[in-house]
């Protein structure tokens, strides 16, 4: 049943908080409205979420609506910046979900990282104590000391070749070791 006030008394009377007026002119131009987030959006459900959030920040804002003219105009005007203002947060939404999601899985390649680099050191250290002493002592002057072959060879009173050969000789023992053992190296 149509009421006989205008749009603008209906607006009117909800400035000043008229529920009735309000429910008048969701009578009037629902549907329409409906059908014009439906257009836009392409989803029932999201045009259902735009629709009822539209109504109700109407009704919130009551006490500062500023119709001039049209209320049909003022409507699809409102509306339309509704819409875009939900399809900008939707996307800023996603976006932080994806950087979220993202983080996440580099967090977790992190951690797999950290403990299969634990375990490589671990049987690293395993397979370097069981090595011969001279092998030992010249793997740890070279790799865990920083000593250069030169250094090493003056360390120990040998010649650099000796150094190199035994540095050859450990790796290639590590390298076995860690293949047998499934590491890479």
């Amino acid at each position: 049943m149509q009421s006989r006030k205008s749009d603008m008394e209906l607006i009117h009377a909800i400035r000043e908080g008229s529920a009735a007026a309000f429910h008048e002119l969701y009578s009037r131009y629902s549907k329409m409205v409906y059908r014009h987030i439906l257009v836009r959006v392409n989803s029932s459900f999201d045009a259902d979420d735009i629709f009822q959030e539209f109504f109700v920040k109407f009704w919130e804002k009551r006490s500062s609506l500023e119709v001039t003219s049209s209320v049909q105009g003022y409507l699809m005007v409102s509306l339309k910046n509704h819409i875009l203002n939900t399809i900008k947060l939707e996307q800023i939404r996603d976006k932080h979900h994806e950087l979220a999601q993202g983080e996440k899985e580099e967090a977790d390649d992190y951690t797999w990282v950290k403990i299969v680099a634990e375990d490589l050191n671990d049987k690293l250290k395993e397979v370097v104590e069981g090595l011969p002493p001279r092998l030992k002592c010249v793997y740890i002057l070279s790799r865990e000391q920083n000593l250069s072959v030169k250094e090493i060879a003056g360390k120990l009173s040998v010649s650099e070749q000796t150094v190199k050969n035994q540095l050859t000789e450990v790796l290639r023992r590590l390298r076995n070791e860690m293949m047998q053992n499934n590491f890479l190296f």
